[in-house]
């Protein structure tokens, strides 16, 4: 494992760093970890890497997918090329990659939320990644756990929380919720590259070179990026607009089910010029006529319910009871996929 002292002497091995900038002092090693063992490295010459090291059972294995996959993206003819951060090498013997830290860059995840102008960035970004056909290259192209969750295998239970168990059980007591997941599942389409995290912490903003406005969006962290249905990464974006909305959200009728928390209400109108520029730019660049459109606008309904099933299932696994957050957010999610086409217009404000 690279310590964060040997980190100068690493780059400049690979020639990636200049002695002035060690010398000087101008050379920055910040630790940056999160579910990986990371560095930020930045330097007086325009230098600026983020070295990322895996700490998982099978980090060597997703590290090594991730950097197939920026290989074959940063390709110069690539319309991805300047939607994913520079590549600069693989270490497979140490398990170290090593890519571009986007400068002055910042994720989604802030109060102010996302913008129309980076909403629709985002969307051409969504666009041109779907816009690659599945190959012979070998990569993943399983359906999300999440759609399986209700379905937990019984070893699984012995690692879960009480509230991740009392969520499981939630589902299957409902055949509508847990029949809604089985036709995802049923329903995955192998189509194109899809990202398969898209949240807001995976989406940078930044300025394009010689700007000051930041207005366009990289993606990062692709480890768990392979082929599949576009569906899942228009709908996480769904879910992440729909998470992050300033009020708590419920569809318009009844709501049901015993765990429903109190004081749900309809999506806030601040969602509507976001979303909207999100879902016009990404079908606009890829051209989809509105047949095609509304098909994958029902699928990516469905798909964000499962997003918002998947981050309530993450607010239980160190709870022992589901709180009123997540018994709401797994109610929108329910009355979503019973739903999608309301909730298509209801909660998101597109027609379908």
């Amino acid at each position: 494992m690279l310590e964060q002292h040997e980190v100068a002497a690493y780059l400049l091995e690979r020639r990636l760093v200049g002695r002035r900038s060690i010398v000087s002092g101008q050379l920055r090693v910040a630790d940056a970890s999160s579910r990986n063992r990371n560095f930020r490295v930045s330097g007086e010459a325009g230098e600026s890497y983020l070295l990322k090291q895996g700490i998982a059972a099978d980090s060597a294995e997703t590290l090594a997918n991730e950097a197939a996959l920026y290989r074959r993206l940063a390709v110069a003819t690539s319309p991805l090329a300047a939607r994913v951060p520079r590549f600069y090498g693989h270490d497979a013997q140490r398990g170290i990659l090593i890519l571009e830290w986007i400068a002055g860059g910042r994720d989604l995840h802030r109060r102010d939320g996302c913008s129309p102008t980076l909403a629709a960035a985002l969307g051409r970004t969504l666009a041109a990644l779907h816009g690659v056909a599945p190959d012979d290259e070998a990569l993943r192209d399983d359906s999300p756990w999440v759609l399986s969750l209700h379905r937990p295998r019984l070893d699984a239970l012995r690692y879960l929380s009480a509230a991740s168990i009392e969520l499981i059980k939630v589902i299957q007591e409902d055949d509508g919720f847990a029949r809604g997941l089985d036709e995802l599942r049923g329903g995955w389409r192998v189509e194109a590259l899809v990202h398969r995290d898209v949240k807001w912490a995976n989406c940078i903003a930044h300025a394009p070179q010689g700007g000051a406005r930041r207005t366009r969006i990289t993606l990062v962290d692709w480890e768990m990026a392979g082929w599949g249905d576009p569906a899942l990464d228009v709908g996480s974006a769904f879910g992440e607009f729909l998470g992050h909305a300033p009020a708590p959200l419920a569809l318009g009728g009844p709501v049901t089910g015993a765990h429903h928390g109190e004081g749900a209400a309809r999506r806030s109108s601040a969602l509507d010029p976001a979303v909207a520029a999100f879902w016009r730019a990404y079908v606009r660049a890829r051209d989809l006529d509105e047949r095609a459109a509304s098909r994958l606008l029902v699928r990516a309904v469905g798909c964000a319910a499962a997003r918002l099933v998947q981050s309530a299932y993450e607010d239980t696994q160190e709870t022992a009871r589901m709180t009123a957050r997540t018994a709401d957010r797994l109610q929108v999610a329910r009355d979503m996929l019973l739903a999608p086409r309301e909730a298509a217009a209801e909660l998101l404000g597109i027609a379908p």
